[in-house]
Protein backbone atom coordinates (compact mmCIF):
# COMPACT_ATOMS: atom_id res chain seq x y z
CA UNK A 1 0.00 0.00 0.00
CA UNK A 2 1.62 3.07 -1.05
CA UNK A 3 1.57 6.31 1.80
CA UNK A 4 -1.27 8.16 2.44
CA UNK A 5 -1.63 11.81 1.39
CA UNK A 6 0.04 13.42 4.10
CA UNK A 7 3.46 11.36 3.87
CA UNK A 8 3.63 13.47 0.45
CA UNK A 9 6.20 16.71 -0.10
CA UNK A 10 4.79 19.71 0.72
CA UNK A 11 5.85 22.50 -1.25
CA UNK A 12 7.26 24.54 1.50
CA UNK A 13 7.33 22.93 4.93
CA UNK A 14 8.37 18.83 5.93
CA UNK A 15 6.29 18.00 9.26
CA UNK A 16 8.31 16.99 12.56
CA UNK A 17 9.56 14.10 12.66
CA UNK A 18 7.41 11.72 14.97
CA UNK A 19 7.81 8.36 16.38
CA UNK A 20 4.48 7.27 14.46
CA UNK A 21 6.73 7.63 11.47
CA UNK A 22 9.38 5.10 12.63
CA UNK A 23 6.68 2.87 12.76
CA UNK A 24 5.58 3.06 9.82
CA UNK A 25 8.76 3.27 7.98
CA UNK A 26 10.10 -0.55 9.78
CA UNK A 27 6.57 -2.00 8.17
CA UNK A 28 8.56 -1.72 4.71
CA UNK A 29 8.93 -4.50 2.73
CA UNK A 30 9.75 -2.88 -0.63
CA UNK A 31 13.16 -2.52 -2.00
CA UNK A 32 15.23 -0.34 -2.88
CA UNK A 33 14.41 1.98 0.13
CA UNK A 34 16.75 5.29 -0.21
CA UNK A 35 17.51 7.10 3.30
CA UNK A 36 18.98 10.29 2.97
CA UNK A 37 19.77 12.52 5.80
CA UNK A 38 21.39 16.64 5.87
CA UNK A 39 22.32 18.09 8.45
CA UNK A 40 20.50 21.57 8.53
CA UNK A 41 20.13 25.14 10.40
CA UNK A 42 17.18 26.90 10.98
CA UNK A 43 19.79 30.03 10.40
CA UNK A 44 17.84 31.34 6.63
CA UNK A 45 21.54 32.20 5.60
CA UNK A 46 22.84 28.86 5.11
CA UNK A 47 20.12 27.79 3.26
CA UNK A 48 21.67 27.63 -0.15
CA UNK A 49 24.81 25.08 1.59
CA UNK A 50 21.69 23.25 3.50
CA UNK A 51 20.22 22.50 -0.36
CA UNK A 52 23.81 21.98 -2.36
CA UNK A 53 24.17 19.27 0.70
CA UNK A 54 21.20 17.50 0.05
CA UNK A 55 21.69 17.73 -3.83
CA UNK A 56 24.84 16.04 -3.09
CA UNK A 57 23.37 12.87 -1.26
CA UNK A 58 20.88 12.55 -3.91
CA UNK A 59 23.82 12.24 -6.47
CA UNK A 60 25.13 9.59 -4.14
CA UNK A 61 21.55 7.28 -4.15
CA UNK A 62 21.36 7.96 -8.15
CA UNK A 63 24.75 6.30 -8.38
CA UNK A 64 23.66 3.75 -6.02
CA UNK A 65 20.96 3.18 -7.74
CA UNK A 66 22.62 2.73 -10.76
CA UNK A 67 24.94 -0.66 -10.06
CA UNK A 68 21.48 -1.90 -9.04
CA UNK A 69 19.55 -4.03 -11.38
CA UNK A 70 16.08 -2.50 -11.35
CA UNK A 71 13.67 -1.10 -14.25
CA UNK A 72 14.81 1.91 -15.29
CA UNK A 73 11.38 3.58 -15.31
CA UNK A 74 11.26 2.98 -11.57
CA UNK A 75 14.74 4.59 -10.76
CA UNK A 76 13.91 6.83 -12.44
CA UNK A 77 10.72 7.59 -10.88
CA UNK A 78 12.67 7.35 -7.16
CA UNK A 79 14.76 10.07 -8.20
CA UNK A 80 12.57 12.71 -9.42
CA UNK A 81 11.18 12.16 -5.82
CA UNK A 82 14.12 13.06 -4.13
CA UNK A 83 15.08 15.85 -6.69
CA UNK A 84 11.53 17.68 -6.14
CA UNK A 85 12.31 18.08 -2.13
CA UNK A 86 13.23 21.86 -1.56
CA UNK A 87 12.56 22.60 -4.89
CA UNK A 88 10.67 25.88 -3.56
CA UNK A 89 13.16 27.93 -1.71
CA UNK A 90 10.96 28.80 1.14
CA UNK A 91 11.79 25.26 2.09
CA UNK A 92 15.05 25.41 2.97
CA UNK A 93 14.31 28.42 5.86
CA UNK A 94 11.46 26.38 7.49
CA UNK A 95 14.35 23.58 8.54
CA UNK A 96 15.23 22.27 11.75
CA UNK A 97 18.74 20.61 12.68
CA UNK A 98 18.31 17.77 10.31
CA UNK A 99 16.45 16.52 7.44
CA UNK A 100 15.26 12.81 6.89
CA UNK A 101 13.89 11.28 3.38
CA UNK A 102 12.32 8.12 2.70
CA UNK A 103 11.42 7.07 -0.49
CA UNK A 104 10.51 3.61 -2.33
CA UNK A 105 9.06 2.48 -5.41
CA UNK A 106 5.62 2.56 -2.23
CA UNK A 107 6.63 5.39 0.06
CA UNK A 108 7.19 8.47 -0.01
CA UNK A 109 8.28 10.98 3.09
CA UNK A 110 9.98 13.81 4.41
CA UNK A 111 11.00 15.11 7.61
CA UNK A 112 12.33 17.60 9.71
CA UNK A 113 14.43 16.34 12.73
CA UNK A 114 14.57 18.34 16.04
CA UNK A 115 18.65 16.94 16.38
CA UNK A 116 21.06 16.58 13.90
CA UNK A 117 22.61 13.56 12.31
CA UNK A 118 25.31 14.64 12.33
CA UNK A 119 26.48 13.90 8.79
CA UNK A 120 24.85 13.87 5.76
CA UNK A 121 23.82 10.45 4.44
CA UNK A 122 22.67 8.80 1.08
CA UNK A 123 22.04 4.81 1.60
CA UNK A 124 20.18 2.30 -0.97
CA UNK A 125 19.81 -0.55 1.14
CA UNK A 126 17.11 -3.59 1.30
CA UNK A 127 15.54 -1.61 4.38
CA UNK A 128 15.26 2.10 5.98
CA UNK A 129 18.54 3.15 7.48
CA UNK A 130 16.70 4.56 10.79
CA UNK A 131 19.06 5.37 13.35
CA UNK A 132 19.30 8.84 13.13
CA UNK A 133 15.22 9.15 12.85
CA UNK A 134 15.35 6.72 16.17
CA UNK A 135 18.05 9.25 17.90
CA UNK A 136 15.87 12.26 16.89
CA UNK A 137 12.34 10.36 18.16
CA UNK A 138 14.04 8.84 20.77
CA UNK A 139 16.27 11.28 22.58
CA UNK A 140 16.87 11.13 26.63
CA UNK A 141 16.44 14.68 27.09
CA UNK A 142 13.13 14.43 24.82
CA UNK A 143 10.06 16.17 26.40
CA UNK A 144 6.71 18.20 25.27
CA UNK A 145 5.45 21.82 26.38
CA UNK A 146 1.14 21.97 26.56
CA UNK A 147 0.18 25.04 26.62
CA UNK A 148 -2.78 26.44 27.89
CA UNK A 149 -4.86 29.44 28.33
CA UNK A 150 -8.63 30.18 27.79
CA UNK A 151 -8.20 31.24 24.23
CA UNK A 152 -5.09 28.86 22.46
CA UNK A 153 -3.83 25.75 23.08
CA UNK A 154 -0.72 24.43 21.97
CA UNK A 155 1.49 21.35 21.78
CA UNK A 156 5.35 21.26 21.19
CA UNK A 157 7.88 18.80 21.12
CA UNK A 158 10.99 19.85 22.97
CA UNK A 159 14.51 18.95 24.01
CA UNK A 160 17.58 21.06 25.52
CA UNK A 161 18.02 23.35 22.12
CA UNK A 162 14.70 23.53 20.39
CA UNK A 163 11.00 23.60 20.33
CA UNK A 164 9.01 22.71 17.98
CA UNK A 165 5.08 23.24 17.27
CA UNK A 166 2.88 20.48 16.78
CA UNK A 167 0.20 20.22 14.57
CA UNK A 168 -3.08 19.05 16.82
CA UNK A 169 -5.58 16.97 16.09
CA UNK A 170 -8.52 18.50 14.58
CA UNK A 171 -10.53 16.97 17.83
CA UNK A 172 -8.06 18.66 20.24
CA UNK A 173 -10.37 22.05 21.30
CA UNK A 174 -7.95 25.29 20.59
CA UNK A 175 -9.89 27.31 23.21
CA UNK A 176 -12.42 27.32 26.12
CA UNK A 177 -15.31 28.54 23.57
CA UNK A 178 -14.76 25.79 21.19
CA UNK A 179 -14.26 23.09 24.11
CA UNK A 180 -17.80 24.01 25.59
CA UNK A 181 -19.49 25.64 22.78
CA UNK A 182 -19.88 28.69 24.33
CA UNK A 183 -18.21 31.89 22.61
CA UNK A 184 -15.33 33.67 24.24
CA UNK A 185 -16.61 37.41 24.86
CA UNK A 186 -13.73 38.53 26.82
CA UNK A 187 -11.98 41.71 25.45
CA UNK A 188 -8.67 40.89 25.97
CA UNK A 189 -6.47 38.13 26.41
CA UNK A 190 -5.93 39.08 30.84
CA UNK A 191 -9.80 39.57 31.22
CA UNK A 192 -10.11 36.38 29.54
CA UNK A 193 -7.46 34.57 31.35
CA UNK A 194 -8.47 36.02 34.85
CA UNK A 195 -12.38 35.28 34.26
CA UNK A 196 -13.94 32.44 36.05
CA UNK A 197 -10.67 30.63 37.42
CA UNK A 198 -12.83 28.81 39.76
CA UNK A 199 -15.39 27.89 37.87
CA UNK A 200 -17.11 24.69 36.75
CA UNK A 201 -16.80 25.84 32.63
CA UNK A 202 -12.95 26.50 33.43
CA UNK A 203 -12.30 22.70 35.02
CA UNK A 204 -14.30 21.51 32.29
CA UNK A 205 -12.34 22.96 29.46
CA UNK A 206 -9.33 21.54 31.06
CA UNK A 207 -10.78 18.18 31.29
CA UNK A 208 -11.69 17.98 27.32
CA UNK A 209 -7.70 19.71 26.45
CA UNK A 210 -6.76 16.78 28.75
CA UNK A 211 -8.81 14.14 27.41
CA UNK A 212 -7.77 15.16 24.05
CA UNK A 213 -3.90 15.44 24.29
CA UNK A 214 -4.51 12.14 25.83
CA UNK A 215 -6.04 10.25 23.18
CA UNK A 216 -4.22 11.91 19.78
CA UNK A 217 -1.04 12.85 21.45
CA UNK A 218 -0.18 10.44 24.04
CA UNK A 219 1.73 7.76 22.59
CA UNK A 220 4.88 9.28 24.34
CA UNK A 221 6.63 8.66 27.69
CA UNK A 222 8.52 11.60 27.40
CA UNK A 223 7.80 14.37 30.19
CA UNK A 224 5.21 16.68 29.65
CA UNK A 225 5.84 20.39 31.40
CA UNK A 226 2.25 22.23 31.73
CA UNK A 227 2.72 25.90 30.92
CA UNK A 228 -0.24 28.13 31.37
CA UNK A 229 -0.84 30.92 34.50
CA UNK A 230 -0.64 30.26 38.05
CA UNK A 231 -4.09 30.03 38.64
CA UNK A 232 -4.78 27.69 36.34
CA UNK A 233 -2.12 25.34 37.22
CA UNK A 234 -3.85 23.79 40.39
CA UNK A 235 -6.56 23.42 37.95
CA UNK A 236 -5.42 21.85 35.28
CA UNK A 237 -3.78 19.18 37.20
CA UNK A 238 -6.93 18.50 39.53
CA UNK A 239 -8.69 17.23 36.64
CA UNK A 240 -5.20 15.69 34.61
CA UNK A 241 -5.03 11.96 33.83
CA UNK A 242 -2.18 12.34 31.62
CA UNK A 243 0.57 10.03 33.28
CA UNK A 244 3.38 12.27 31.89
CA UNK A 245 2.64 15.77 33.97
CA UNK A 246 5.48 17.13 35.91
CA UNK A 247 4.51 18.07 39.27
CA UNK A 248 5.94 21.90 37.89
CA UNK A 249 5.29 23.85 35.14
CA UNK A 250 5.20 27.18 33.95
CA UNK A 251 3.23 29.80 35.86
CA UNK A 252 2.83 32.12 33.36
CA UNK A 253 1.06 33.21 30.14
CA UNK A 254 2.92 30.76 27.60
CA UNK A 255 1.89 32.60 24.63
CA UNK A 256 3.51 35.55 25.58
CA UNK A 257 6.92 33.49 25.73
CA UNK A 258 6.22 32.08 22.97
CA UNK A 259 5.98 35.40 21.04
CA UNK A 260 9.53 36.31 22.79
CA UNK A 261 10.94 33.36 21.36
CA UNK A 262 11.97 32.18 25.25
CA UNK A 263 9.53 29.33 26.07
CA UNK A 264 12.43 26.56 25.67
CA UNK A 265 14.42 28.16 27.69
CA UNK A 266 12.08 28.38 30.20
CA UNK A 267 10.77 25.20 29.73
CA UNK A 268 13.99 23.28 30.26
CA UNK A 269 14.30 24.66 33.38
CA UNK A 270 11.42 23.09 34.27
CA UNK A 271 12.29 19.77 32.07
CA UNK A 272 16.21 18.99 32.41
CA UNK A 273 15.96 17.56 35.73
CA UNK A 274 12.79 15.35 35.01
CA UNK A 275 14.68 13.82 31.82
CA UNK A 276 17.40 12.86 33.85
CA UNK A 277 15.40 11.47 36.89
CA UNK A 278 13.01 9.51 34.06
CA UNK A 279 16.00 7.47 32.72
CA UNK A 280 17.72 7.05 36.33
CA UNK A 281 14.12 5.42 37.29
CA UNK A 282 14.33 3.16 33.84
CA UNK A 283 17.82 1.99 35.25
CA UNK A 284 16.76 1.66 38.51
CA UNK A 285 13.47 -0.52 37.17
CA UNK A 286 16.30 -2.00 34.80
CA UNK A 287 18.36 -3.46 37.94
CA UNK A 288 15.57 -4.82 39.52
CA UNK A 289 13.73 -6.26 37.35
CA UNK A 290 17.31 -8.07 36.58
CA UNK A 291 17.11 -10.02 39.66
CA UNK A 292 14.34 -11.62 38.99
CA UNK A 293 15.21 -12.34 35.29
CA UNK A 294 13.08 -9.98 33.48
CA UNK A 295 15.89 -7.83 32.12
CA UNK A 296 18.51 -8.49 29.51
CA UNK A 297 21.56 -7.19 28.54
CA UNK A 298 23.07 -9.61 26.56
CA UNK A 299 22.76 -8.73 22.36
CA UNK A 300 21.31 -12.19 21.32
CA UNK A 301 18.75 -12.38 24.77
CA UNK A 302 17.61 -8.63 23.92
CA UNK A 303 17.14 -9.02 19.82
CA UNK A 304 15.28 -12.14 20.62
CA UNK A 305 13.44 -10.58 22.70
CA UNK A 306 12.35 -7.47 20.65
CA UNK A 307 11.37 -9.65 17.90
CA UNK A 308 8.35 -11.32 20.24
CA UNK A 309 7.11 -8.17 21.55
CA UNK A 310 9.28 -8.59 25.44
CA UNK A 311 10.42 -5.80 25.98
CA UNK A 312 9.33 -2.93 27.35
CA UNK A 313 11.87 -0.13 27.72
CA UNK A 314 14.82 -0.43 25.49
CA UNK A 315 18.03 1.79 26.32
CA UNK A 316 20.29 2.14 23.72
CA UNK A 317 23.86 3.56 23.79
CA UNK A 318 24.18 6.90 21.75
CA UNK A 319 27.05 6.13 20.29
CA UNK A 320 27.58 2.55 20.03
CA UNK A 321 26.93 0.77 16.06
CA UNK A 322 27.09 -2.54 15.64
CA UNK A 323 27.28 -3.84 11.72
CA UNK A 324 24.85 -6.80 10.90
CA UNK A 325 20.53 -6.85 10.82
CA UNK A 326 18.71 -9.17 12.86
CA UNK A 327 16.03 -11.86 11.26
CA UNK A 328 12.24 -11.98 12.09
CA UNK A 329 13.18 -15.39 14.39
CA UNK A 330 15.91 -12.65 16.44
CA UNK A 331 18.52 -13.88 15.23
CA UNK A 332 21.67 -11.28 15.22
CA UNK A 333 23.44 -11.94 11.82
CA UNK A 334 26.86 -9.89 11.56
CA UNK A 335 28.35 -7.74 9.44
CA UNK A 336 31.63 -6.59 8.19
CA UNK A 337 33.25 -4.75 11.03
CA UNK A 338 33.39 -0.92 10.46
CA UNK A 339 32.43 -1.22 6.59
CA UNK A 340 29.54 1.25 7.62
CA UNK A 341 27.56 0.24 4.63
CA UNK A 342 25.73 -2.64 6.22
CA UNK A 343 22.50 -2.34 8.72
CA UNK A 344 22.98 -2.09 12.35
CA UNK A 345 21.64 -4.48 14.85
CA UNK A 346 20.96 -1.91 17.15
CA UNK A 347 18.32 -0.16 15.01
CA UNK A 348 16.97 -3.07 14.10
CA UNK A 349 16.34 -3.95 17.38
CA UNK A 350 14.87 -0.64 18.03
CA UNK A 351 12.79 -1.18 15.30
CA UNK A 352 11.67 -4.10 16.19
CA UNK A 353 10.62 -2.69 20.01
CA UNK A 354 8.82 0.47 18.89
CA UNK A 355 6.94 -1.88 16.30
CA UNK A 356 5.44 -4.08 19.76
CA UNK A 357 4.70 -0.37 21.53
CA UNK A 358 7.68 -0.78 23.65
CA UNK A 359 9.71 2.62 24.78
CA UNK A 360 13.24 3.18 23.30
CA UNK A 361 15.80 5.71 24.66
CA UNK A 362 19.06 6.37 23.31
CA UNK A 363 21.29 7.54 26.04
CA UNK A 364 24.82 8.49 26.58
CA UNK A 365 27.38 5.74 27.35
CA UNK A 366 28.14 6.89 30.97
CA UNK A 367 24.55 6.72 31.61
CA UNK A 368 24.24 3.25 30.51
CA UNK A 369 23.59 0.65 33.37
CA UNK A 370 25.75 -1.79 30.89
CA UNK A 371 28.64 -2.60 28.67
CA UNK A 372 26.72 -3.92 25.92
CA UNK A 373 25.39 -1.22 24.76
CA UNK A 374 21.96 -2.29 25.24
CA UNK A 375 19.58 -2.80 28.51
CA UNK A 376 16.25 -4.05 28.15
CA UNK A 377 13.59 -3.96 30.59
CA UNK A 378 10.98 -7.09 29.53
CA UNK A 379 7.49 -7.40 29.77
CA UNK A 380 7.80 -10.72 31.58
CA UNK A 381 11.04 -12.66 32.50
CA UNK A 382 12.77 -14.72 30.03
CA UNK A 383 12.25 -18.02 31.27
CA UNK A 384 10.18 -19.19 34.47
CA UNK A 385 11.63 -19.09 37.81
CA UNK A 386 12.91 -22.27 39.72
Amino acid sequence: MTDSKENDMPETDAPMLQSRDINSLTLADESPCVTIYVPTTPVSNYREENRILYKDQVKKVGEALDRRDMDKYERDALLEKLESVGANDEFWTHQQYGLAVFASPKRFTVRRMMTSPVEAQGIVAESFHLRPALRAASNWMSYQILCVSVQEVALYDANQDAIVEIDLHSDVPRGMGEALGKPDTSPNRKDSESAGSNSTDLKNYFKEVDKAIREYHGNTNRPLVLAAVAEHQGLYREVSEHPNLLENGLDHDPFEAIRQSNLGEQAWKVAERATRDNIEQIIERYHERAAHKEGANALEDVAYSATIGQIDTLLIDETARIEGTVDSNGAVEYGAAGDGQTDDVLDKIAEFVIASDGDVKFVPGNLMPTDTGVAAVLRYAMQPEA
